[in-house]
């Protein structure tokens, strides 16, 4: 049934119920002779025959009593509008935030515990001191501002370890409901336009009918019927939050990252479905998760913001043009970017080429790098991909992923319901393939010897963010289609069976009971398809979960909480508060450490946040066999006295190094004599000796002197 032939018969119902007498009202008043009776008869057209009262009535509404679980096609017309006030969407949210809280109580499982979970580069300590260092001016690219100073000012009112969980809870609920809240909206304005459009062409045919067009829900698109299902939601919420991308760079310790992939969906339904003009302060609002996050979080958001910001504006809408929501769009996210910004421009950096290679995509499945990359994984680390991944079970995987391209595809972008996030998934998957071929890599590389600032392009992989948005928004589509499309259909076919039954014969009672019975076997029909319906839906919210579960309860095992050790807590207080000036140096010259109190796991050294001095350590990355030169000017002027033979008290005396704290090595244990010979630091005084560290102080440092 169409929606002008619908229209028709709304029409047709209101007529038959305005020529009815009224029940309710029997001592109606006469009518005013001065004032034409709309419902009078014409006195040009021919009476009317008094209709047989046995014989069903074809116009009249359907008597026969419609199956409950039989959906009414026509129920839609009758239901009232639900308010689109605030309660009414915080109830569209609450079910995907709980889902997606759901989701991080499982991915964290025993790491919910009290102590710090540490792997990679997500390094939480106790109350992190205020130093230069927070702000990115102690040299090398800034990678954790403003995150580190965000969680030093609010480890001021928790301990840090509670800190640290609520803002991984915090990102699996902002996913979750971000994703599900873009489906919604885009689905809503989906409805609406269709609405509008068979509004127009049926106002001809009910204006000769003498109905008047109905607003209402039509004209919103906020009606139930035009809300997308909940399990469509749920679907597009947990692909989001639940993918190989996010289970990768949550076990690389990228949680800053995490916080701005999180938002992502916020950001790109304020500027693809957003109604009347883009304010600057609702876009500050939801773009102060990827500030927190720093560059690469930003770069991440910008990629999918600008063509958000691109998409063509809805006819009949003052939404201020695209160059005026581009202007916005550039002008938040460069405010946002400045404590990033500020000293990357200042602090002289050097970054190394050779990282291209080594930090490009690489194929965790068996399907090459581009199908890793489209399943949402390919990160250079193949150290961090979850455990249970990528084997032959990844080809079912890879047919939800192509069911939600599909979905994407067919559903989403045809309906338009979220403009220009195809065009960004496709450059987010463009930057991402970069490594994949020599020649792009070599392009790469000369764009980086020539500005440091296109070493964010070296790990390409982190942007297909974008892409995990469409192929979630597709998921969910999919899922919307298959069930609303159901219920359509099921109810339509009761409805014409039942009409059918009735209204083609007029030989007396019996017949009414056979169209009974005939919408009864219909119903029943219509509910074990609608329950099929729901399976698959329930399936696609269970699928991400179910085909990655090395993601679940800690990934696996490998993120569990752990402590400080207690020597740790003393050469802090001793190092602090010590009054002479002088750095810090970290031996063994690496960067990352795999401690025994860590269970094993790699994590990048803990003290440059842990003291208020500034301390230098290797920030020269090793990936595989190859060795990165370092990139703040300190790191490399320590780095020839370091890898030089001989004493190093001397040289590091000259440097302004006040202190020597070796956490990892042969070196560790209790007080041995010759310790500080065996270390190369001849002269130096042993402050501490442990198990989990050694801690030296350099004598008649010239720094003390200044």
């Amino acid at each position: 049934m169409t929606l002008r032939a619908l229209a028709d018969s709304a029409a047709a119902r209101l007529r038959a119920r305005s020529a009815a007498p009224d029940p309710v009202a029997p001592d109606r008043a006469a009518p005013d002779p001065a004032v034409p009776d709309r419902a009078a008869p014409d006195p040009v057209a021919p009476d009317p025959v008094a209709p047989d009262p046995g014989a069903p009535d074809p116009v009249a509404p359907d008597p026969v009593a419609p199956d409950p679980g039989a959906p009414d096609p026509d129920a839609r017309a009758e239901r009232p509008v639900p308010p689109a006030g605030p309660g009414w969407a915080a109830r569209q949210h609450a079910w995907p935030a709980l889902a997606g809280l759901g989701l991080g109580l499982l991915a964290l499982g025993p790491g919910l515990a009290r102590g710090f979970l540490l792997s990679y580069d997500m390094v939480f300590v106790p109350r992190m001191p205020f130093s230069a260092a927070l702000i990115g001016l102690t040299g090398g690219p800034p990678r954790a501002v403003p995150s580190d100073a965000v969680v030093a000012v609010a480890s001021l009112l928790m301990p840090a370890d509670i800190l640290q969980k609520l803002i991984l809870l915090l990102i699996f609920v902002l996913a979750c409901s971000g994703a599900a809240a873009l489906l919604a909206r885009g689905w809503t304005a989906a409805a609406s336009r269709a609405a509008d459009s068979a509004r127009a062409g049926s106002a001809e045919a009910a204006a000769r009918g003498g109905a008047v067009a109905r607003g209402g829900a039509a004209a919103r698109g906020e009606a139930a019927g035009d809300s997308a299902p909940l399990l469509a939601r749920l679907a597009a919420g947990v692909c989001y939050a639940w993918n190989p991308y996010v289970a990768e760079r949550l076990l690389i310790g990228q949680w800053a990252l995490l916080l701005g992939y999180a938002a992502l969906p916020w950001v790109v339904r304020l500027l693809c479905t957003g109604r009347g003009r883009t304010r600057p302060t609702r876009l500050l609002g939801v773009l102060v998760p990827a500030a927190v996050g720093g560059f690469a979080a930003m770069a991440v958001t910008v990629v999918a913001a600008v063509p958000a910001a691109l998409r063509p504006g809805r006819p009949g809408r003052r939404d201020g043009g695209r160059a005026r929501r581009l202007a916005i769009m550039v002008g938040c996210a460069a405010l946002l970017s400045l404590p990033w910004l500020i000293p990357a421009l200042v602090v002289p950096v050097h970054t190394d080429p050779r990282g291209v290679d080594a930090f490009a995509a690489r194929a965790d499945t068996p399907f090459g790098r581009l199908g890793s990359l489209l399943m949402l994984s390919g990160i250079w680390n193949a150290q961090t991909v979850p455990r249970g991944y990528g084997g032959g079970d990844s080809v079912i995987w890879l047919l939800v992923v192509l069911a939600a391209l599909g979905g994407y595809l067919l559903i989403a972008r045809a309906r338009g319901m979220s403009p220009g996030l195809g065009i960004a998934a496709l450059a987010g998957l463009a930057i991402a393939a970069i490594g994949v071929t020599s020649p792009t890599r070599a392009v790469l590389r000369d764009l980086v010897a020539h500005w440091a600032g296109f070493a964010v392009l070296r790990d390409g992989q982190q942007f297909l963010a974008p892409l995990a948005l469409a192929e979630a928004v597709g998921l969910g589509a999919l899922v919307a289609w298959i069930v609303t499309g159901v219920h359509w259909a099921v109810g339509q076919d009761a409805h014409r069976a039942a009409r059918r039954a009735v209204g083609q014969d007029a030989r007396g009672a019996a017949r009414p009971a056979a169209a009974g019975r005939a919408t009864t076997g219909r119903g029943t029909a219509g509910r074990a398809t609608g329950r099929a319906a729901a399976a698959l839906g329930v399936m696609a919210v269970l699928a991400p979960v179910v085909l990655l579960p090395g993601m679940a309860w800690g990934l696996a095992g490998r993120l569990r909480p752990v402590e400080y050790p207690a020597d740790w807590s003393r050469a802090r207080q001793v190092i602090d508060g010590d009054p002479a000036r002088g750095t810090v140096l970290l031996l063994p010259w690496a960067a990352y450490r795999r401690y025994p109190w860590n269970g094993g796991e790699a994590v990048y050294d803990p003290w440059p946040r842990l003291l208020g001095r500034e301390v230098i350590s290797n920030d020269g990355l090793q990936v595989g066999n190859l060795d990165l030169a370092q990139e703040s000017a300190d790191s490399i002027r320590l780095n020839r006295i370091v890898t030089a033979r001989g004493p190093l008290t001397r040289a590091l005396r000259a440097a302004g190094v006040l202190y020597v704290v070796i956490d990892a090595g042969p070196l560790l244990g209790p007080d041995r004599p010759g310790l500080a010979a065996r270390a190369r630091l001849p002269g130096a005084r042993l402050i501490m000796a442990s198990p989990d560290l050694v801690v030296f102080r350099l004598p008649g440092t010239s720094a003390e002197h200044q």
